[in-house]
C-alpha cells in the first residue's frame, strides 16, 4: 500500500454544499426572473397583490451572503447562467443549468465532437484585457491547447456559441474585484485586498459546461487556482482531453508525478460527486470519450470515495474507480434514473454532513 501524497486542495464541506445549491437553484430561475433585477411575470397578480421581488427570488435560492451579479437564459441555445459573488467566502462562481432537451444533446453527442473553445464564428469575438494580456481576438487565448483535444461538440458550443464566454469572462473580470454586471454601478462597499477565489459549478450538462468554462478560464487566469465542482457530470472529450487537463492540477509533473509541481503555476482542479449509480456520469460512448479530473463517488450511508484521475495513478498509488463502475446503472436502471436528480444530490450533502471539514480527505489507495 502507498504512502498518501497531497496532490489536490479538496474544496471544504461549505463549499461543496454551496456548489450544489447554486446548480439547484440556476435550475428554478428559467420561470422566475429573465436577470437579476427583472422578472419575468408582471409585478402584480390579477387581484392587484404585489409578486415577490427578483431580490426576493436570488435571496431565497443562493447561499447566504451571495449576490447576483448576472442571469442569462438564452432560449436559442437552451444555455442557463448564472455568475454570483459571495463576500463571507471571498468566491465568485459560475453554475450553469443542463441544456433544455438533454437526451438530444447527449444522443447528438454520441458523433460529434470538436476543437476546445470557440468556433470561427465566435473567433471575432473580444474579449477584455486580463493584466495586460488575452484583450482583442478571443482565439489566442486557446493557442496552448494541444491540437489532438477535442470535446463534446453541444458541451463547447453551450460555453462559447452567441458570445456566451465573452460575456462570462466580462463579468468574472468586473465581479472578481468587487465590481458587478448587468450594467450595475460597481458597489463601493465591497472592499477587497485580493481578487476573489474563481469556482465553475452545475449539474448534469451544466457540470460538463463548468468544466469547459473552468478550463477556459484557466487559459485566461494562468497564474490563478481554479476549482470546477460539479454533479452527476457526463464525459466532456477525448483521451487527450483528460490527459490535457490532468497535467493543469496542482503538483503534476509529468517526468516525475510523485516530486510535485516545480514550478508556480495556477492550476485547474476539477471535482466531479457522483450520486450512487447515477447514470449520467457513464456516458457518452465510453470508446471515445472519458473523464477528466476527480470522481467523488457517493455511496450509499454517507461514505464518499475519492478517486484520482478517475482511473487511478499507480505511480502515486491511488486506486481507480472499482471494476464494473460503468456497467453500474444498467442493474436497475430506474434508480440509476433517480440518483440523477439534482434534489438527491443536495439531499444527500445536507443529510451526511461529515465531522471533518471536508466529505473527502485523502484519495482511494491502491
Amino acid at each position: 500500500i502507498a504512502t498518501a501524497v497531497t496532490v489536490a486542495s479538496f474544496p471544504n464541506t461549505e463549499i461543496v454544499l454551496d456548489m450544489a445549491r447554486l446548480s439547484y437553484a440556476v435550475y428554478h430561475l428559467r420561470k422566475k426572473v429573465s436577470s437579476c433585477d427583472s422578472l419575468i411575470y408582471n409585478d402584480t397578480t390579477t387581484n392587484g397583490t404585489q409578486q415577490e421581488l427578483p431580490s426576493d427570488v436570488f435571496k431565497r435560492l443562493l447561499p447566504n451572503e451571495t449576490s447576483c451579479l448576472y442571469y442569462n437564459h438564452d432560449y436559442s441555445l437552451g444555455r442557463q447562467v448564472l455568475i454570483v459573488r459571495n463576500t463571507a467566502k471571498n468566491y465568485v462562481a459560475v453554475a450553469y443549468a443542463g441544456t433544455d432537451d438533454w437526451r438530444t444533446a447527449l444522443s447528438d453527442g454520441e458523433i460529434l465532437t470538436e476543437a476546445f473553445g470557440p468556433r470561427p464564428a465566435d473567433n471575432n469575438t473580444n474579449v477584455p484585457s486580463i493584466g495586460g494580456k488575452h484583450g482583442g481576438n478571443i482565439s489566442s487565448i486557446f493557442d496552448s491547447v494541444p491540437s489532438k483535444v477535442r470535446v463534446h461538440s453541444g458541451f463547447n458550443n453551450d460555453v462559447f456559441a452567441n458570445a456566451g464566454f465573452s460575456t462570462v469572462l466580462q463579468c468574472v473580470s468586473s465581479g472578481r474585484h468587487g465590481g458587478n454586471c448587468d450594467g450595475k454601478k460597481t458597489d463601493n462597499n465591497i472592499q477587497t485586498t485580493q481578487p476573489y477565489r474563481l469556482y465553475t459549478t452545475g449539474h448534469s450538462l451544466g457540470a460538463a459546461s463548468s468544466v469547459i468554462l473552468g478550463a477556459a478560464l484557466h487559459l485566461t487566469y494562468p497564474s490563478e487556482s481554479i476549482q470546477s465542482v460539479n454533479f452527476g457530470c457526463p464525459k466532456q472529450g477525448n483521451l487527450e482531453w483528460s490527459a490535457w487537463i490532468d497535467t493543469l492540477q496542482p503538483n503534476y509533473n509529468p517526468s516525475h508525478p510523485e516530486r510535485g509541481l516545480a514550478d508556480h503555476r495556477g492550476t485547474f482542479e476539477m471535482f466531479r460527486f457522483v450520486n450512487k449509480i447515477d447514470l449520467v456520469p457513464r456516458l457518452p460512448d465510453p470508446l471515445y470519450f472519458q473523464h477528466a479530473g476527480h470522481t467523488l463517488q457517493m455511496s450509499t450511508g454517507g461514505n464518499v470515495k475519492a478517486y484520482y484521475d478517475h482511473i487511478g495513478n499507480g505511480d502515486l498509488g491511488f486506486a481507480g474507480v472499482p471494476y464494473g463502475w460503468g456497467a453500474a446503472p444498467y442493474v436497475f436502471l430506474p434508480g440509476a434514473i433517480a440518483s440523477h436528480m439534482c434534489t438527491h444530490y443536495l439531499d444527500y450533502l445536507h443529510d451526511y454532513l461529515p465531522n471533518t471539514t471536508s466529505y473527502i480527505v485523502n484519495f482511494e489507495l491502491v
